[in-house]
């Protein structure tokens, strides 16, 4: 029998280089609490800012401002989502012209009928 030990299997450890290594592996997480501190940082000023600016496009267009506009007939195929897409402000977020749209028709729900007349909202410049 070649190997009777587990240890047989194995060469011997140095143990100045083990404690090379654990120094080497104590001064990487040193360096990394410090990168931890700033990454924490970086995420959290990239959420204030996403946050930021979502909130600046939903609330782009002033529902004060809503005016009735002109009227479409609905197609077949279409949805307020498309119709939103083709005539809102290009600064507003579709979202906010969908529920505006909702608004001045009188509508509870999404649910739009082909050859249905919608009134298109309009807002104050």
């Amino acid at each position: 029998m070649r190997y009777s030990t587990y240890q047989s299997i194995y060469k011997p450890v140095n143990s100045e280089a083990l404690k090379s290594n654990i120094g080497q592996f104590r001064t990487f997480m040193s360096r990394l609490k410090f990168s931890k501190g700033l990454i924490k940082l970086a995420i959290a000023s990239l959420i204030i800012f996403i946050g930021c600016s979502t909130v600046l496009t939903v609330f782009a267009g002033n529902e004060n401002d809503l005016l009735p506009g002109g009227k479409i007939a609905v197609s077949q195929g279409e949805t307020l989502w498309s119709i939103s897409l083709e005539h809102k402000p290009t600064s507003m977020d579709t979202r906010v012209y969908i529920e505006a749209i909702k608004k001045v028709n009188q509508l509870e729900s999404a649910t739009i009928q082909t050859g249905q007349v919608l009134i298109l909202p309009q807002f104050v410049k």
